[in-house]
């Protein structure tokens, strides 16, 4: 396949999602790229195919999200391996990531965390870019600044600096995330538009932009909000310095009507389309070198491994912290930051539950309860919380039917669980039924291979719902 390259005045992207799919069908000629998440292509096969027919519409660039960069461990070069391929499949202009890790102690926290800002961090980032480089297709990997939850009591130098860092370690740019940088500053309180100022401008390749929400006094990049004005303000001003880097929005969740979407994206084009240049302010000079950080010690690399592991326990056990790190770190921070995990968590569980994720309102919080009372597992946490969610929602009679559903459907992809909660993916084939509580029965057939897809079948009622004879136990059904 061709590569896809960008227009030449910058351009307009969006986060493809199945909840906006038809509209930007419907309305192509508004956006010039797409973004995938590539982990969703590496497990849902109709996710991969469908992210190979856009290539054939719109440049198309994979956003890694678990390759875990500033893993001390080192980084996943299977998924390196799978992230290349996908990457040539669909002839991708760049493929993206984030500098932090997702990854410690044998363990998935589920989440981008983000590293201290310490030379051994660069180093580290450093090391493991080179290694996933090698399995990479020959286009750009830009790499993406993140959001913090909490700060590291290590940290030595600035954002921008790190960053900068970064860039002169790696060889490679940066998309640069403005919704974050603008969190980030806002909750560390500096200024937002001296900070990006401070950035290594020149090497930016592409933004993302998103909407976030204040609460409790901290600025959450939610991606489920309309974008704050201070992120577009910041956006035009990088314009001046960058006007032609493309720029793409992001949303999660809360996409309401496609009117609000569209005007954002209108937005930017417009902004893209405007000359007026903003002086550079004066504190891009200040930016400190990684060799003026001071005299503060860093932890060396097998230190930065046992911290990242202590971290992941903190953020993912189910017992409160505690502990030195954990006071060091602040208990009110970690709390902030096991909220998250534990959103984004259910965040990752949904999408496995078709039926369920129609009435999230309720099921979230019922989730979220589920969440807290067991630990995130090891690996294969998505469909254990799905299993997890699913058994929590059969107690609640509004949701027993979906749950119903929805637990079939993962009988019919997963084995298990086992007694640690596990499911496995179920390579042979799968047939199973469900009664729900009007007496319809659902069956459910899947083929040979993990990927192979499930299908539904309902048969109406055969008997009164009120019947005692009605067989609508839970747990009912067969499989073979």
């Amino acid at each position: 396949m061709i590569v896809r390259e960008f227009p030449r005045r910058g351009g307009v992207g969006i986060g493809w999602r199945p909840e906006i799919a038809v509209d930007l069908l419907r309305e192509r000629t508004r956006i010039d790229f797409v973004e995938v998440v590539a982990e969703t292509c590496f497990t849902q096969r109709h996710l991969r195919r469908e992210a190979s027919a856009l290539a054939e519409i719109w440049p198309v660039i994979p956003h890694g999200v678990k390759l875990s960069l500033g893993s001390a461990e080192g980084v996943d070069m299977e998924r390196a391996r799978r992230l290349g391929a996908l990457a040539r499949e669909l002839g991708a202009p760049f493929v993206t990531e984030h500098v932090a890790f997702t990854r410690a102690g044998g363990r998935e926290i589920g989440h981008l965390t983000e590293l201290p800002r310490t030379r051994d961090a660069v180093r580290l980032v450093a090391r493991n870019v080179a290694r996933a480089r090698a399995v990479l297709p020959d286009v750009p990997l830009l790499l993406e600044n993140v959001a913090w939850s909490f700060r590291w009591p290590e940290d030595e130098m600035d954002e921008p600096s790190f960053y900068g860092e970064i860039v002169r370690a790696t060889g490679c740019d940066l998309l640069l995330d403005v919704s974050n940088l603008y969190a980030n500053a806002r909750n560390e309180g500096v200024d937002p538009a001296r900070r990006l100022e401070q950035y290594p401008l020149e090497n930016v390749r592409m933004v993302h932009i998103a909407g976030g929400v204040e609460e409790a006094g901290f600025y959450f990049d939610t991606h489920a909000h309309s974008v704050n004005e201070d992120v577009f303000a910041l956006v035009a001003a990088l314009f001046a310095r960058k006007p032609d880097v493309p720029v793409l929005l992001e949303r999660d969740a809360d996409f309401g009507a496609f009117d609000g979407l569209r005007a954002e994206l209108e937005r930017v084009r417009d902004m893209q389309r405007t000359d007026t240049a903003i002086p550079r302010a004066s504190s891009l000079h200040d930016v400190r070198s990684l060799g003026d950080a001071g005299d503060a010690r860093e932890p060396s690399a097998k230190e930065l491994e046992s911290l990242q592991a202590q971290v992941a326990a903190l953020l993912i056990d189910v017992a409160p912290p505690a502990g030195a790190l954990a006071e060091r770190i602040g208990l009110s921070a970690l709390a902030r930051a096991r909220a998250i995990l534990q959103r984004k968590r259910v965040d990752d569980a949904l999408p496995l539950l078709a039926s369920l994720a129609r009435s999230a309102e309720i099921v979230r919080p019922l989730a979220t309860g589920a969440m807290e009372r067991h630990a995130r597992l090891p690996r294969g946490a998505g469909p254990a919380d799905a299993w997890r969610i699913v058994q929590a929602a059969l107690e609640d009679p509004r949701l027993r039917d979906d749950a119903r559903i929805d637990r079939l459907v993962l009988r019919a992809r997963f084995s298990g669980p086992d007694e640690h909660g596990a499911l496995e993916p179920r390579w042979g084939p799968f047939f199973g039924f469900e009664r729900l509580s009007d007496g319809r029965r659902v069956s459910a057939r899947k083929g040979f291979g993990a990927l192979a897809a499930v299908r539904l079948h309902e048969r109406k009622r055969t008997w009164p719902s009120n019947s005692r004879s009605s067989p609508n136990r839970l747990g009912e059904g067969s499989t073979s």
